[in-house]
């Protein structure tokens, strides 16, 4: 059944793309994020007149993370396997009801996990990109000296 706070993880899906305009794995946090508030809300007491919470962290560079806190719910957070549905001839009304939004998540996050926050729980995503790698200073004794040529001969 349809709730207001349904409504919330529209806005927590522009809330975590405002926040990652320019990060090069922005599409892939937006959806872990839709999936895991969609998740607070259909799977925890969050749906029932609780809360959840949305925040964006960078730990680090070439890493951005998004973690979702609720109310907390009866079950542990676990990503379904849809693998060969619908290949085989099943029907998708014979696909898993529960998991599926979390391994959307793990297909898309480099990783994810959860952890208890309190009376509620927290789940997370991070997604890696390349960064640039500078490279090491030389140390000036490693420089050629002067007057050197390739070959051995002199200046």
């Amino acid at each position: 059944p349809y709730t207001p706070l349904f409504r919330s993880v529209g806005q927590a899906r522009r809330f975590v793309a405002c926040l990652l305009d320019e990060c090069p794995a922005r599409d892939a946090l937006v959806s872990c994020a839709s999936e895991l508030t969609a998740n607070a809300v259909v799977h925890t007491a969050s749906g029932a007149g609780g809360y959840f919470a949305v925040e964006v962290t960078c730990p680090r560079s070439g890493v951005a993370r998004v973690a979702v806190t609720d109310a907390g719910g009866p079950t542990e957070p676990a990503a379904g396997s849809p693998v060969g549905a619908g290949a085989m001839g099943e029907h998708v009304d014979d696909l898993p009801v529960c998991g599926l939004g979390l391994a959307l998540v793990a297909a898309s996050a480099s990783r994810w996990g959860y952890y208890d926050a309190g009376p509620g729980r927290t789940v997370w995503a991070e997604a890696s990109w390349p960064v640039a790698v500078l490279a090491a200073p030389r140390a000036p004794w490693a420089e050629a000296p002067r007057g050197w040529r390739d070959g051995g001969g002199a200046a």
